[in-house]
């Protein structure tokens, strides 16, 4: 039997793909300092620097000390000199004001910053406040979030016939209508949003499971703690696989994200400080 329990999240194609969704929306130039925020494994942080060629400046950050790491190392085996990774809180970052030409943020989650089904912001949202404090005036964010992934929610299925009280799920909060809600609030202007909407495939279960196990540890963790109940797991593991595979033995699966463009207001712009009136009435905390 295959080891279910192997394998590493370094290159789901699912994570390309939604990361060349994202940049293919968003305006880069040559010699432009860009922040790529939440860099992972350099899902964005690669190709968004291809763009902006040697004359740029692109920085990552990460709060995973093994993501920061291994793309410093990466960043190194390239041979790229103007890349570079630090290991931040986004909530709370370093850099000076107005210091970026644009920021991405690819799959970064926004739910400690908004409530999504209240449909108001948590703390004032401290992470889009810091996004638009490091921005320069007339400064682009792009930004990106899962809506659905059809994997997890049987994984979620999977996991609740062992682990009874968790209440996780395949799909996520967030909506095109909070992401408008809360770039509108904090201050940001011209936001687009683009749906994204993709089938997949995995030819190996133990891929599969690498790529869902992060998101599962705790619960997979206690399931693995008990051999019997480990290999009953297992066993029901397949036996899900084995009914959701296409004509060639492939594991087929949807996913569904939304892709969010914005842009920081011009300095003194009459409309930002009407803004800024109309959030402070909603319960925003101003910058």
């Amino acid at each position: 039997m295959t080891d279910l329990w192997s394998g590493t999240y370094k290159n789901p194609r699912y994570w390309g793909d939604t990361a060349a969704a994202l940049i293919a929306t968003a305006e880069l130039h040559p010699g432009s300092t860009v922040l790529d925020l939440g860099t992972g494994y350099g899902g964005t942080l690669f190709p968004v620097r291809e763009r902006i060629g040697d004359t740029g400046r692109m920085v990552g950050i990460d709060v995973e000390a093994e993501c920061v790491e291994w793309t410093r190392q990466e960043i190194a085996t390239r041979g790229i000199g103007n890349v570079e990774v630090l290991l931040m809180d986004a909530r709370s970052m370093s850099f000076p004001d107005a210091c970026f030409d644009v920021i991405v943020a690819g799959m970064v989650g926004l739910d400690e910053d908004y409530d999504f089904d209240a449909n108001q912001p948590i703390d004032g949202a401290p992470m889009i406040r810091e996004m638009l404090r490091i921005l320069k005036a007339g400064g682009r964010l792009y930004l990106s979030g899962w809506l659905w992934q059809e994997h997890l929610e049987w994984m979620a299925q999977l996991v609740r016939q062992f682990v009874p009280d968790s209440d996780k799920h395949g799909y996520f909060p967030t909506t095109r209508e909070g992401y408008l809600d809360l770039l509108r609030g904090s201050g940001f202007e011209r936001i687009h949003t683009t749906p994204f909407d993709e089938r997949y495939t995995f030819d190996d279960p133990a891929a599969w499971m690498a790529v869902v196990r992060h998101s599962w540890e705790p619960e997979l963790s206690r399931i693995q703690d008990v051999p019997a109940r480990r290999r009953a797991f297992e066993n029901a593991a397949f036996d899900l696989l084995a009914a959701h595979t296409d004509a060639g033995g492939r594991l087929a699966y949807r996913i569904s994200a939304l892709l969010v463009a914005a842009q920081k207001p011009a300095a003194g712009c009459p409309a930002n400080h009407r803004r800024n009136r109309e959030s402070r009435a909603r319960g925003w905390v101003p910058l």
